[in-house]
């Protein structure tokens, strides 16, 4: 994508609402490369039934909803070689293959996954731009957080407005959060202190007693 946006590639986008008839060219996003790759129609084939409806009952009513994604083993119609294709159809699989493994992280795939060693993922904006920052692994093995305004570089190959050392600033937060709790959790100790003695001095006090009035 960087090399489009640097040979000045555009892309068309319907300028007059559902009718789409008139098309503006704008400069190509992230969304649009990915809307190619994952169309079959690029590989060469003609496809039907990619989503489908679903019917669920809610609050008493029938619900309908509909655009819901069917993957590809369940397609109503593939019909491969419908067309000359840019590639080809073992390509277009390859493809759908990576941009699993980039989107979701899943284990063994070429990013981390959700879930990382990272303190503050999903918590943290730009301060110049107001996106949310993201999150990733530098460095050998586990590697090491970094934090980064990465938004406009991955749909517009814009340059990164900042990127930082996440250990750093989550040793630092982690410090701060756990000097703000510490006075509540030294009187959460003593008072769960208190209240267990209060109990045991209650449980001597009933063996000192002896039966209860009444019982033999």
């Amino acid at each position: 994508m960087t090399s489009m946006i640097d040979d000045g590639v555009h892309f068309p986008r319907p300028s007059d609402g559902k009718k789409m008839v008139s098309f503006a060219w704008v400069p190509i996003r992230y969304r649009n490369v990915i809307s190619v790759l994952e169309n079959p129609f690029y590989a060469g084939a003609y496809v039907y039934g990619k989503s489908e409806k679903r019917t669920e009952i809610v609050d008493g009513r029938v619900r309908k909803s509909y655009g819901h994604y069917k993957p590809a083993s369940d397609w109503a119609v593939v019909l491969k070689e419908h067309h000359e294709g840019y590639i080809g159809w073992s390509e277009y699989e390859r493809n759908q293959e990576l941009l699993a493994a980039n989107a979701y992280g899943k284990a063994g795939g070429v990013k981390s996954g959700r879930g990382g060693r990272a303190l503050l993922p999903g918590l943290l904006s730009c301060g110049r731009c107001g996106r949310r920052l993201v999150v990733t692994y530098a460095g050998r093995g586990q590697g090491y957080p970094v934090y980064r305004c990465e938004r406009g570089n991955t749909m517009m190959a814009q340059a990164r407005r900042m990127s930082f050392n996440g250990f750093r600033t989550d040793a630092v937060v982690a410090r701060e959060a756990l000097e703000a709790v510490a006075p509540m959790a030294i009187e959460g100790a003593l008072e769960a202190d208190t209240d267990a003695a209060g109990e045991r001095s209650q449980a001597a006090a009933d063996d000192r007693d002896g039966p209860a009035a009444g019982t033999l």
